[in-house]
């Protein structure tokens, strides 16, 4: 075929001489010098399967304090190492999606991905990053697709490309993180990784070794929600770093300020104001309407500086707020690798109300202000902050004396526990209400050698049998109790084996435990070896019992509000039971560092390091045996209601069965207690009919 016959038979055929001016002059075209933030704004498209609310082109002004961060991962960046303690739902991971595609674009390596589980590794993938590539064309045909029957395709885990791939592995297992050696790093909630795994260490110093072949060439970014104080990861590497904070003009005065938790101010119907936050420097309103202005302008200025400068001031005039601004790695931060602080107020779609409205929700309750401070404050939670002195312990019960011996209207449960100790049984029981209220309502020593007398024991079994008047002129009886086991086992372990609803405990130390995990079979043998009866032995995770009844205590020093409402989870006391001794022992633990003895003051004699590790400690010369058997009842106490699945409605069928009608105050409504009520006052008695009941069932539910 002639060269006319090939043109007459494919007309569009380009000419070859085009064809290769074109791939000469595409092959000789400047590469674009663009920041990881600039690609991101021209190419990466957001996929509608991520769940974001922006779909579609990604735009880095929508969230503009991730700019500086992101741009720090550029591979012509002096930052060798981000860390980002960020508050959840931030952008932490849209940070390691956009950089994935910019290495693939623009400098190709190897890239590992430590994500804390399997499972979240495997959602990563499939929610966040195959969906950006498949979205993004610009990198859609750069990455191999995933295909099963092809080796040298690309998986869910192991994405390959053009000059390097990206492997994402789960910081749980060590097989995931060796024989690789990786350019670059992200780290995603470091905070949930193990400590140690498969003997070899920690996963982020296991990741990390993987970099050493790279040297300064090597980048890092790492995310995170704090976790503990004391143990948290991600906070040792942000105090390690400049510290860098988000400085916002305040709308009013323009000068520049880190928004913070303090400036947060509750609604005003009065002045017709919302949830709204007061500038430092004015007193100026600012309203969730001012965010977007305040954020395009805001800057990020690194807080610490060297030994001997000057602070960097908590308010900047905008006339200088030039002169504070440092980039990340050059002038007076050049000694530090730049460390990010954002928590939920300056999320782009995040209300105020919302925020001050869990805040309002986690008083009292431990559960839910260990969540507020790590994913909404981007704080470390200190279980321990709270410091209770004995004395105050004593004259909060002199205070807020109440009957030994009674059930207060406003409980319904009758929980018991005892630790054995050498010398006797220490034994106390405690109401159980709604809310997280417990009351003292009775407490004894048994004397005697529970390793080697029946004594004690058999005070014990005619204790539990106790029945205690109820509001309603009734009695009634225990609905659950247990043992510590530490002491005289054997000994706990017969008397528990035969007891229905009496439960032999196991306190376990470790962190992440249940307040009250599942049992275990203990077998009880004769004098011959001989296994003659079992037992269900129930392990209690002492870490987070024992803050709750930290914090339980601290509730009933400050005492109610204005209004008479007392705090969720607080542990209330009785003159008629607590003397010295006694808030001696429950006052007998604190939380310190893993290497610091506790002290015989009630104050702290050093400061908590960043990365040092906590434990509950005994204050030299003190017991601790009312401590640990409140921790028991308090444990029994959550399983309980959990169990009992104690929502508001069958709290108030509870409540209305044991007493007879409705008690006041209403606990649940805390803002509407009344202060003057008497838990105790013995109401005239009522009768009991299936119709009476449910009128005041329903009486309940609508106050």
């Amino acid at each position: 075929m002639t060269y006319h016959d090939a043109r007459t038979q494919f007309p569009l055929l380009p000419d070859g001489v085009e064809v290769l001016f074109r791939g000469l002059e595409a092959a000789s075209r400047p590469i674009e010098d663009l920041t990881i933030s600039e690609w991101a704004d021209r190419y990466r498209v957001v996929s509608a399967e991520s769940g974001s609310p922006w779909p579609g082109p990604f735009l880095t002004s929508r969230v503009p304090y991730l700019r500086e961060p992101q741009d720090c991962l550029h591979p012509d960046h002096p930052a060798r190492r981000i860390t980002a303690r960020w508050a959840a739902q931030l952008g932490k991971s849209t940070a390691i999606e956009n950089w994935f595609g910019f290495i693939v674009d623009q400098a190709p390596g190897s890239m590992m991905i430590v994500l804390p589980t399997l499972e979240e590794a495997t959602k990563f993938n499939r929610v966040k990053l195959q969906p950006t590539i498949e979205a993004s064309p610009r990198i859609a045909h750069k990455v191999l697709p995933v295909n099963s029957r092809d080796e040298q395709g690309s998986t869910s885990a192991f994405k390959r490309y053009a000059g390097g791939f990206c492997q994402i592995v789960n910081a749980g297992s060590s097989k995931g993180l060796q024989m690789v050696s990786i350019k670059y790093l992200a780290m995603d909630e470091v905070t949930g990784y193990p400590k140690d795994v498969d003997g070899r260490g920690s996963p982020r110093d296991q990741a990390r070794a993987r970099q050493k072949m790279y040297g300064d060439m090597a980048k890092e970014w790492q995310g995170s929600t704090p976790g503990i104080a004391g143990e948290c990861v991600i906070t040792a590497d942000f105090e390690a770093g400049d510290r860098r904070y988000l400085y916002a003009p305040c709308p009013h005065c323009a000068v520049f300020q880190p928004l913070k938790f303090e400036q947060l101010r509750p609604a005003d119907p009065e002045q017709g104001l919302p949830v709204h936050m007061r500038c430092l420097s004015c007193d100026g309103i600012i309203r969730d309407g001012h965010k977007p202005e305040m954020m395009a302008r805001a800057e990020w200025i690194a807080t610490r500086v060297p030994e001997g400068s000057e602070p960097v001031p908590e308010t900047i005039p905008a006339a200088e707020i030039g002169l504070w601004i440092c980039p990340p790695c050059e002038g007076r931060c050049r000694d530090w690798q730049p460390s990010y602080h954002l928590w939920a107020a300056y999320a782009p779609r995040e209300k105020w109300v919302d925020i001050w409205n869990r805040w309002e929700d986690a008083q009292g309750d431990t559960t839910k202000l260990r969540t507020f401070y790590q994913q909404d404050l981007a704080e470390p939670y200190d279980p321990g902050g709270a410091i209770i002195e004995w004395e105050k312990l004593v004259e909060a019960s002199r205070q807020h004396h109440y009957p030994r011996g009674r059930i207060p209207a406003e409980a319904g449960l009758l929980v018991w526990a005892a630790d054995v100790q050498g010398y006797g049984i220490k034994w106390l029981a405690y109401a159980i209400g709604p809310r997280g209220q417990r009351w003292l309502i009775d407490a004894e020593i048994f004397e005697g050698a529970p390793d080697q007398s029946d004594e004690p024991w058999i005070k014990l079994a005619d204790a539990i049998g106790r029945t205690y008047q109820t509001a309603g002129a009734d009695e009634k009886g225990f609905d659950l109790g247990g043992v510590d086991s530490g002491f005289a086992t054997d000994r706990v372990y017969r008397f528990c084996a035969s007891r229905p609803n009496v439960y032999a405990l196991d306190g376990r130390h470790a962190h992440g435990l249940p307040r009250l995990g599942t049992p275990t079979k203990k077998d009880i043998r004769d004098s011959r070896k001989r296994v003659v009866a079992k037992v269900m032995l129930y392990p209690v995770g002492l870490y987070d019992v024992k803050t709750e009844v930290t914090g339980g205590l601290a509730n009933f020093v400050d005492g109610p509000d204005a209004a008479g409402a007392w705090p969720r989870n607080t542990i209330h006391l009785t003159a008629d039971l607590v003397d010295e001794d006694f808030a001696k022992e429950l006052t007998a633990e604190r939380l310190v560092d893993a290497d610091e003895d506790a002290q015989s003051s009630n104050q702290r004699k050093r400061l908590i390091k960043a990365n040092a590790k906590r434990e509950w400690k005994k204050i030299v010369g003190r017991k601790n045996d009312w401590f640990d058997a409140t921790v028991y009842a308090d444990a029994l106490a959550w399983h309980l209601e959990h169990k009992r699945r104690l929502n508001a409605d069958r709290w108030a069928d509870l409540l209305v069965q044991v007493h007879g009608q409705c008690a006041e105050p209403d606990l649940f409504e805390a803002g509407e207690t009344k202060a003057t009520k008497d838990p105790f006052e013995k109401p005239a008695k009522v009768r009991k009919s299936r119709e009476d009941r449910t009128s005041r069932r329903n009486a309940w539910k609508n106050r």
